[in-house]
C-alpha cells in the first residue's frame, strides 16, 4: 500500500498526467483494515486482562497469575514465527478468533496443580523442586492427550476448501502451532519460573466468594451422588431437549463482515442507452446524497470495454461510502437504511431492478455465483426463451418469499437487433458477392480501420464510416448504396433483407448448458431457511419439463458443499478422538464416559445461539469443534485423577469426591478462560467483529455448559458405571487379592 501511495504522489508531482489532471483515491481498503485491526487487537486486549483477573481471582496469588499469563504472548510468538516460516497468511479469524484461553489451559492446569501440592503437600525432608516436578508428573500425561485431541479436533479445519478454506485454514494452523507451543511452555517454562518465584508451603489467599461456591458445589455433589440414577435422567433429558432446539437455528454460510460501504447496482432494461445510464446515475447519486449516513458516491455506467467485468451495458453501479456507524441515530441500521435507500431510488427510477451489496462482498459473490448478485438460481434449459421465460416464473415466486430482497431475473431476450441478410439470388441477377455487401454495411455502419496516426511515441487507428445522417436509422440504412459491376448504383434494401428483430444480449452457459439466472438476496432472515421456504414454493407452482433443471448458486451452494465436507471430516475426527480415548484409558466404558462429554459441551452452543438470535454457520462449526475438545480435556484429567486417587487406596465414592473437589478448582477456571477469553469478540459490534461473533458465541455457551454440567455428568456416570470400569471399594479389593 505505501508503495501505490508513493506512485500516486509521483504521478501527481510529475509532468505525467496531462496540465489540469490529478489522482486521487476514492476508496482506500486501509481504513478498512486499521478499523478491523483495532478492533481484533481492543477484543484480544480485554480478553487477556480477563483471563489474567480470571487467574488472580481462583489463585489469589499475583506470581501465580503470572506464571500462567506469561505464556500467553510466548505462545502466540512462537505461533507467528511458525506462522511465517510456513509462509501461512495471517487474517482477521486467525487473530481475532484465537482464545488465550484455550491456548493457556495446559499451562493452567500446570500451575494449579503446582499451587495445590506447593500449599498442601507436608512431606517430611521434601522439597520445592520435587514438589513441583511431583505436581507437574501427575497432569503431565493426560495433557499430552488433550494436545493430541485438540490438534485432532481441529483437523476438520484443514480440509475445508473454497471461501472458507481461505478464511479458516490460516485460523487452524494458529491454533496448533499456539496448542503445540503451549503444551511444550507448561511443561517447561512453566514449572522453572514456578521454582523461582514459589515456594514450599504457599499460603492460599482467603476467598470467601469462591468457598461458598465450592462448599455448595460439594454439597451439592454429594446429594446427587445419594440418588445417580435421577441426576443423569435428568441432564439426559435436559440435553436431549436442548439439542432439539437445534435443527430451528437456522443456517449461513458466513456473518457478513461489515466494510462500512454500499455496493448499489440498477438493473435498466435491456434496450436502455448509455444517455438514460447517465440520467439515472445522476439522479440516484443525488438521491444517495440526501441520507447524512453518506459521505461520498461514486457511479459506473456500461461495462468495461475489455469484457473482464460481469456488468453489462444496461448496468449502473453505485460506489456508496458511509461515516462510521457510531455517529448514526440510534436504532438505525445498515439493513434500515437500505430499505430507507430502496423506496425512494424504486419511485424515482421504477424501470429499474436495484440491488445492493458491498464492495470486497460484491466481488466474492461474482466470484461465488457467476453473476453479479450474492445469490442466484440458475433455470437450466436448451431453449433459450423458454428459459427466460421460466426466469420470469421463478422471480415471481421469489418475490413473495419472506426474507427475500433484491429479486431479478436477468434478461437475456428482447435486445433490438438490426438484421441484415443479403440475398444470393438478387445479388446474383446483379453480379454481387455477398462478402461485398457485407463489407459494405461494415464500412458504412460500424466503421473500418483506414490508416494509423503518429503522435509522438504513440499510434491511433484511424477509423472512418458514414456520417450519422446516413446511418441513424432504420430508413436511411435502407437508403445505402451499393455499387454493382455493370456501373452505377442500388439501395441496400434492394439487395438485402433489413429488418429489427428482438434478439438475445447475453447467453450464459455452464458445463455446456444454456441458462438464464434470477439473482436475490436475503435479508432479517436465515438463508437456509429462506432458501428452503423458496424450493418448496417453487415445487408447488412452477413445473419443470424434461431437460430442465434449476441448481442454487453462491452463498448457499457454498454453505451446502461445507456441511458436505463437515457431515464427513467431523466424524473421522471424533473416531480419531475415541481412539486416542481409549488409548490414554484402555477401557470402553471410560472412553464412551469421556465421549458423553461432547453433546453436553454442545448444549451450551446450541442454546447461546438459540438466545442470541444467531443462526449456526461455518464461524459456528469452528467454535463446536473448540468446544468439543475442552470437554474431552476436562473429562480426561478428572478421570484420570479418580483413577489415582482409587489406585492410592481410596474407596470408590472416596475417589469420586475427593477428585471432583480436587480438580474443579482447575477445571473452573479452563471453562471460565475458555468463556471469558472470546467474550469481548461476542460483545463487540465494530467493523470486524462479525465474522467471530457466532464462533465466539458458541465457545461461550460451551463454556457454561461444561462448568455446570459437566462437573456433575462425569462424575455421576462414573459412580453408576464403576463396576464395570473395575472399580471396587477397598474391601472388594482385598478380597480379589488386590486386583482392581
Amino acid at each position: 500500500m505505501d508503495g501505490i501511495k508513493k506512485k500516486l504522489h509521483e504521478l501527481n508531482t510529475s509532468n505525467i498526467l496531462p496540465k489540469g489532471f490529478k489522482l486521487v483515491p476514492f476508496y482506500d481498503r486501509t481504513e478498512l483494515v486499521q478499523h478491523t485491526l483495532h478492533t481484533v487487537f481492543e477484543n484480544l486486549g480485554m480478553g487477556m486482562i480477563l483471563v489474567f483477573l480470571v487467574l488472580m481471582f481462583f489463585l489469589g496469588d499475583l506470581r501465580t497469575a503470572i506464571i500462567a499469563a506469561v505464556n500467553i504472548p510466548l505462545a502466540m510468538l512462537g505461533a507467528n514465527i511458525l506462522l511465517y516460516l510456513t509462509n501461512t497468511p495471517a487474517n482477521l479469524l486467525s487473530l481475532g478468533a484465537v482464545d488465550f484461553g484455550i491456548i493457556i489451559d495446559s499451562t493452567i492446569i500446570v500451575v494449579e496443580n503446582i499451587f495445590r501440592h506447593l500449599s498442601t503437600d507436608q512431606w517430611p525432608g521434601d522439597t520445592t523442586a520435587n514438589c513441583i516436578r511431583r505436581a507437574a508428573e501427575e497432569v503431565g500425561g493426560p495433557m499430552l492427550y488433550t494436545t493430541l485431541i485438540f490438534i485432532i479436533a481441529f483437523l476438520p479445519l484443514f480440509t475445508m476448501k473454497g471461501v472458507e478454506g481461505v478464511i479458516f485454514s490460516p485460523m487452524s494452523h494458529t491454533y496448533a502451532y499456539a496448542l503445540s507451543i503451549a503444551i511444550l511452555l507448561a511443561v517447561t517454562v512453566t514449572p522453572v519460573l514456578s521454582s523461582y518465584l514459589l515456594k514450599l508451603g504457599i499460603k492460599e489467599t482467603h476467598n470467601v466468594v469462591w468457598e461458598t461456591f465450592h462448599n455448595f458445589y460439594h454439597n451439592l455433589f454429594v446429594k446427587i451422588l445419594q440418588r445417580p440414577k435421577l441426576a443423569a435422567g435428568i441432564i439426559i433429558s435436559v440435553l436431549v431437549g436442548g439439542l432439539a432446539v437445534f435443527p430451528f437455528l437456522g443456517s449461513e454460510f458466513l456473518p457478513k463482515l461489515e466494510e462500512g460501504n454500499i455496493w448499489a447496482r440498477a438493473t435498466m432494461p435491456l434496450a436502455s442507452s448509455l444517455a438514460n445510464g447517465m440520467r439515472v446515475a445522476n439522479g440516484a447519486r443525488r438521491i444517495f446524497r440526501t441520507f447524512p449516513e453518506v459521505t461520498d458516491v461514486l457511479s459506473e455506467t456500461g461495462r468495461a470495454d475489455d469484457g473482464t467485468d460481469l456488468a453489462q451495458f444496461n448496468d449502473v453501479e453505485f460506489m456508496v461510502v458511509l461515516k462510521d456507524q457510531s455517529k448514526w441515530p440510534h436504532g438505525l441500521t445498515k439493513d434500515k437504511l437500505i430499505d430507507q435507500m430502496d423506496i425512494k431510488l424504486n419511485k424515482a427510477y421504477p424501470e429499474a431492478n436495484w440491488g445492493y451489496s458491498q464492495n470486497i462482498q460484491d466481488n466474492v459473490d461474482e466470484a461465488l455465483t457467476g453473476i453479479k448478485g450474492t445469490n442466484a438460481v440458475k433455470v437450466y434449459g436448451p431453449e433459450l426463451e423458454e428459459d427466460d421465460r421460466f426466469a420470469g416464473l421463478v422471480s415471481d415466486v421469489l418475490k413473495k418469499v419472506p426474507g427475500m430482497a433484491d429479486v431479478s431475473a436477468y434478461k437475456c431476450i428482447g435486445i433490438p437487433n438490426l438484421q441484415i441478410t443479403p440475398d444470393r439470388k438478387v445479388c446474383a441477377r446483379y453480379g454481387i458477392n455477398v462478402g461485398d455487401v457485407n463489407a459494405i454495411v461494415q464500412a458504412a455502419i460500424g466503421g473500418v480501420q483506414a490508416t494509423q496516426v503518429y503522435e509522438g511515441d504513440r499510434t491511433f487507428p484511424l477509423m472512418v464510416r458514414w456520417q450519422p445522417k446516413y446511418r441513424q436509422n432504420l430508413e436511411a440504412i435502407r437508403q445505402i448504396k451499393v455499387a454493382i459491376p455493370s456501373g452505377g448504383y442500388i439501395p441496400l434494401a434492394q439487395v438485402a433483407d433489413i429488418r429489427v428483430k428482438g434478439g438475445a444480449s447475453l447467453i450464459y452457459r455452464q458445463a455446456g448448458r444454456r441458462y438464464v439466472p434470477v439473482r436475490f438476496s436475503v435479508r432479517g432472515r436465515d438463508l437456509a431457511s429462506t432458501i428452503e421456504d423458496a424450493k418448496r414454493q417453487l415445487a408447488q407452482q412452477i413445473k419443470l419439463p424434461e431437460g430442465y433443471s434449476l441448481d442454487w448458486v453462491g452463498q448457499y451452494s457454498e454453505l451446502r458443499d461445507a456441511n458436505r465436507r463437515l457431515a464427513v471430516i467431523v466424524p473421522i475426527a471424533l473416531l480419531l478422538i475415541t481412539g486416542i480415548l481409549y488409548a490414554a484409558t484402555r477401557s470402553v466404558v471410560n472412553t464412551l464416559i469421556l465421549m458423553a462429554q461432547v453433546p453436553v459441551a454442545c448444549l451450551g452452543g446450541i442454546l447461546a445461539l438459540a438466545i442470541t438470535g444467531t443462526p449456526f454457520s461455518i464461524s459456528a462449526a469452528v467454535g463446536f469443534i473448540s468446544i468439543f475438545a475442552i470437554a474431552i480435556m476436562d473429562g480426561i484429567l478428572l478421570n484420570f485423577y479418580i483413577h489415582q486417587l482409587w489406585e492410592e487406596g481410596h474407596s470408590v465414592l472416596e475417589s469420586i469426591v475427593m477428585g471432583a473437589d480436587r480438580r474443579f478448582r482447575a477445571l473452573m477456571m479452563t471453562a471460565l478462560v475458555d468463556g471469558l477469553g472470546l467474550l469481548p469478540a461476542a460483545l463487540s459490534t465494530k467493523i470486524g467483529s462479525e465474522t467471530q461473533k457466532p464462533l465466539a458465541i458458541v465457545v461461550i455457551g460451551g463454556a457454561i455448559s461444561i462448568a455446570l454440567l459437566t462437573r456433575i455428568f462425569h462424575p455421576t456416570l462414573v459412580y453408576l458405571l464403576h463396576d464395570q470400569l473395575g472399580l471396587t471399594d477397598e474391601g472388594e479389593r482385598h478380597k480379589n487379592g488386590g486386583k482392581k
